[in-house]
């Protein structure tokens, strides 16, 4: 890619499907296919004076390090945050979702639904003409480090558990929005273990297991089974996605989302009253 003087950065987009499966018996040999939407993005800084040549998605034989914080330190809500001011996963998310990309977005939502203190909303999402069908997304975060060729250090996976009882008392509480969902989002520090795997490919692996724990199901699949699965309600959606640093350089400047809607959330009459708090929180 070529950048003329004047230029200071160029950055390369990659999109995708990822297909991931996922072993469901042994002895029958099953695979569960999950498809994920996905979109890799590099950039590489230009100085002025003279054409030059950029490469991107490089797999350096050594991570690099630019001080900026690891995409595993991210907690729930800068995460969400991040993803939803990154204009490529928030694209990827509203497509995925059946929303346009000029839908209305909010998050850390507390009034008017709560009082300080009294809670908050993940994310509000909504079609900027249609704020009768709203979504409300509870967002649990998971942390997988890549080791080796077929080892991972998987964290904060139990944590899921309380996001699914959080997803429930929002679905069967006062707020019933038109579309309630359950969002994992599985942080990948893939700079280590992943060499032999070319930069848009990196991130969780079918195959790998966590080094410490279960080591019996792959970490994917442990994912997917997420702790308290059963107890999710039947009209609540499941929404997965991964955001993967490849290297050690800041996701804001090289990295790859994915986004799988596993289940699609059953839709139901809004409220008024959720209508009219999403028309205030529009204004």
């Amino acid at each position: 890619m070529e950048r003329r003087p004047g230029s200071h950065r160029a950055r390369a987009a990659h999109a995708g499907i990822a297909v991931k499966l996922m072993q469901q018996t042994a002895l029958t040999l099953k695979m569960e296919i999950l498809t994920y939407r996905q979109i890799s993005f590099d950039t590489a800084h230009i100085a002025p004076g003279q054409p030059v040549a950029a490469r991107f998605f490089e797999a350096v034989p050594y991570p690099y390090v630019d001080g900026s914080t690891r995409v595993t330190e991210f907690d729930e809500k800068p995460i969400v945050r991040w993803l939803m001011l990154c204009p490529p996963a928030r694209q990827l998310i509203l497509d995925t979702l059946g929303l346009p990309a000029t839908a209305f977005y909010k998050p850390e939502v507390v009034r008017p639904f709560f009082a300080p203190g009294e809670g908050d909303l993940d994310l509000v999402l909504s079609p900027q003409l249609f704020p009768c069908e709203g979504f409300a997304l509870e967002c649990k975060r998971v942390k997988v480090e890549s080791v080796n060729a077929g080892q991972d250090k998987i964290n904060k996976l139990q944590d899921v558990a309380g996001g699914v009882r959080q997803a429930n008392k929002l679905y069967n509480g006062p707020f019933a929005f038109f579309q309630t969902y359950l969002t994992i989002i599985t942080e990948v520090e893939a700079s280590a273990g992943q060499a032999d795997w070319n930069i848009p490919n990196r991130g969780v692996r079918s195959h790998t297991t966590p080094q410490r724990g279960d080591t019996a199901r792959t970490t994917f699949r442990q994912i997917v089974e997420f702790p308290g699965r059963a107890d999710l309600h039947d009209d609540v959606g499941i929404l997965f996605i991964e955001i993967v640093q490849p290297s050690r350089v800041s996701i804001d400047k090289q990295a790859t989302i994915r986004v799988c809607a596993y289940r699609r959330a059953e839709p139901r009459d809004q409220r008024d009253s959720v209508t009219n708090r999403i028309r205030e929180i529009m204004q």
